[in-house]
């Protein structure tokens, strides 16, 4: 009976080769998983700073004075889709994402600003404002929109 135990005592080398095989396809598998998460998220910022800067020219579009003296330059019409300089560079590029102490760009792209005059039955200037951001990210193309609509404070 001592015998059969010893026979018996030890780890087969084959049954080492599969433990380490499988413990090989788990990490590898592991290690995919956390690459593919981690582009996911960095398109997911670069989509959510996209819309900040959309957000940014609506809401500036929403709250400056607008009267029948004075028209801003963000609501001059008509303008069909005429690219806007977001960030005063005179280059018509927007930028999207910076890093590094904001001195690489991650993501740049082109604002445009649509603005039309809305037909009303009071001939009032009702005006809707669209602003669409273009960019392209680890090569793939995306467009963010919004639109508003804004009449005269007087």
């Amino acid at each position: 009976m001592l015998r059969r135990l010893k026979t018996s005592a030890g780890i087969l080398l084959i049954e080492a080769v599969v433990a380490a095989a499988a413990l090989a396809l788990v990490i590898v598998g592991a290690s995919q998983a956390l690459l593919i998460a981690n582009r996911i998220a960095s398109a997911s910022r670069i989509l959510t700073a996209a819309r900040s800067v959309v957000q940014r020219n609506i809401d500036t579009a929403l709250t400056t004075t607008f009267t029948q003296a004075s028209t801003p330059t963000i609501l001059a019409y008509p303008a069909n889709a005429v690219v806007w300089d977001d960030d005063g560079g005179a280059d018509n590029i927007v930028q999207i994402q910076l890093q590094d102490n904001n001195t690489a760009v991650v993501a740049s792209g082109v604002l445009r600003r649509t603005v039309t005059a809305l037909a009303n039955a009071d001939n009032a200037v009702v005006l809707q404002v669209t602003f669409t951001l273009t960019y392209t990210y680890r090569g793939r193309t995306d467009i963010v929109s919004m639109t508003t609509i804004r009449a005269r404070d007087d």
